[in-house]
């Protein structure tokens, strides 16, 4: 299971690719040693042997002392044995158990060292006299590799070598490159497992990156703090995401208002069906009247009767002439036609003026608690407008013996007006609903010659146009409907 995981991961397998090739690069090292080092130190000290044969054959025997340096160093650099002798074997010079017998001393007889003579396994003839030959010793049948070659004056120079110490040799380098080559194996599994964390840890991380930006999270950000391909890769990622992130929160961002832009002009499209069947069943009653009344005076009905048929086709074409007046002055309100005259006067003369003329005949209590010499900036004509809504509002639904009363509050230079009057509450779900058009609070659509359900529609329109807001809550024993205007105080 382990195994499994760790094969899909790209640390391991950079791990597991670099390190069989570093042991493949030791096994056949290792290898190579032991089938060719023996043939290449033997190749080795036969070039040896003939480099120290040439050097021997260019010596003056005659000179006794330069004879025997020379041996003497080729015996110690080289661990060669070196004999010189002549056609009956008789030994002039030799290294053999360290002892250097010149020319004169053997000629005057004082002792005489005979060449040993080997039992020769191979031999192989040079082109220049010289002769290799492999060769065992008679009394210990020890190997010698032995180079010889003919001199002036009849005398045989040879240089030999114990084939053991080859062996040796190759056997004590064998086991330094063996050792040195675990060593250098385990030191290279350890690097390249740090190798390839190193090169796998950015990837890694731009995979996890990817992955949270597939599933659309775009916070995560990788680190550069390197300059090559996979920190560039890095830098086009972040920069990938960025672009992505700006472009889903934009298309987020157009989604919404796209919702909501549908979600409106649903509204608009409820809205405009409803103003046509508002409008046509408070057009229908005055036209259905009217055209009554008109057959009825072609009938040459009495006086009276004509009259009064007169007097109800004007009351109705009047009527039908203020709900056309209203409807257009609601539609100059909504397109913002009608410019706005701002100007700072006192609201609470405003409000004196507008409660003595609708409560004049009235049995409600109307009272104005806005101080006086509360100034407002404002069109003093379309504040009247509103005011006369709320109040003509208030008159309609206060019972008798009911109260009015207006009042007001300043906040960080905004004043609320505030128009409370008692009797019963609004429903909570029709508060939205009675700033629309043609709304009256009941389904029954009574006939009510100066109310059409246009008057809150044409505040809110008027508030809209001097961009504050007006609204309205229960209270505890009646209803409060308020504006907000911008305080005129200097």
């Amino acid at each position: 299971m382990i195994f499994k995981e760790l094969k899909n991961r790209l640390w391991f397998n950079i791990f597991i690719r670099l390190a069989a090739v570093f042991a493949a690069f030791v096994l056949v090292l290792c290898l190579s040693d032991v089938a060719l080092l023996i043939r290449f130190f033997s190749l080795k000290e036969k070039k040896e042997l003939k480099e120290q044969i040439y050097a021997v054959s260019r010596l003056d025997l005659d000179d006794a002392n330069t004879v025997i340096k020379a041996l003497s160093d080729i015996n110690e650099k080289y661990n060669f044995d070196v004999e010189i002798y002549n056609t009956s074997g008789r030994i002039l010079y030799t290294t053999h158990g360290s002892q250097m017998m010149d020319y004169f001393s053997l000629k005057n007889d004082k002792f005489v060292m005979a060449h040993e003579e080997m039992t020769a396994v191979k031999s192989e003839q040079l082109s220049d006299g010289i002769v290799f030959e492999t060769a065992v010793r008679r009394f210990d049948k020890q190997e010698f590799l032995l180079c010889t070659k003919q001199l002036d004056n009849g005398l045989t120079a040879e240089v030999r070598v114990q084939k053991q110490l080859i062996s040796n040799s190759a056997a004590v380098a064998n086991e330094f490159i063996a050792i040195v080559s675990v060593i250098c194996f385990l030191v290279s599994v350890i690097w390249v497992l740090l190798l390839s964390r190193q090169i796998s840890k950015p990837i890694s991380e731009m995979n996890e990156t990817t992955r949270d930006m597939a599933r659309l999270n775009f916070k995560r950000k990788l680190k550069i703090n390197r300059s090559d391909e996979i920190g560039q890769l890095a830098a086009s990622v972040n920069e990938l995401s960025a672009s992505l992130d700006t472009a889903l929160t934009d298309l987020k961002a157009t989604n919404e208002k796209l919702k909501s832009d549908i979600e409106l002009e649903r509204q608009l499209d409820v809205m405009r069906r409803g103003f046509v069947a508002n409008v046509s069943h408070e057009l229908k009653t005055p036209i259905a009247i009217i055209s009554g009344y008109a057959e009825g005076l072609k009938l040459n009905i009495n006086a009276e009767s004509r009259e009064e048929y007169c007097n109800t086709i004007i009351d109705e074409s009047r009527r039908m002439n203020k709900l056309v007046l209203s409807i257009l002055e609601l539609s100059r309100y909504e397109s913002g036609q009608i410019p706005l005259n701002i100007e700072s006067f006192d609201v609470s003369q405003l409000c004196d003026d507008m409660i003595s003329r609708i409560f004049k005949a009235k049995k409600i209590t109307a009272e104005n608690l806005i101080p006086k010499g509360t100034f407002i900036s404002a069109d003093p004509l379309q504040t009247e407008q509103v005011l006369k809504a709320y109040l003509e509002n208030a008159a309609a639904h206060t019972p008798e013996n009911g109260t009015v009363k207006t009042e007001c509050k300043t906040e960080n230079g905004i004043i609320r007006i505030s128009v409370f009057n008692s009797g019963s509450h609004i429903d909570e779900k029709d508060m939205p609903q009675i700033w629309q058009s043609f709304y009256r609070g009941d389904t029954s659509h009574k006939r009510d010659s100066s109310r059409f359900g246009l008057g809150l529609s044409i505040v809110s329109a008027i508030m809209k146009l001097h961009g504050h807001k007006c609204g309205v809550y229960n209270t505890e024993d009646g209803v409060c409907f308020w504006f907000e205007a911008d305080s005129g105080e200097k």
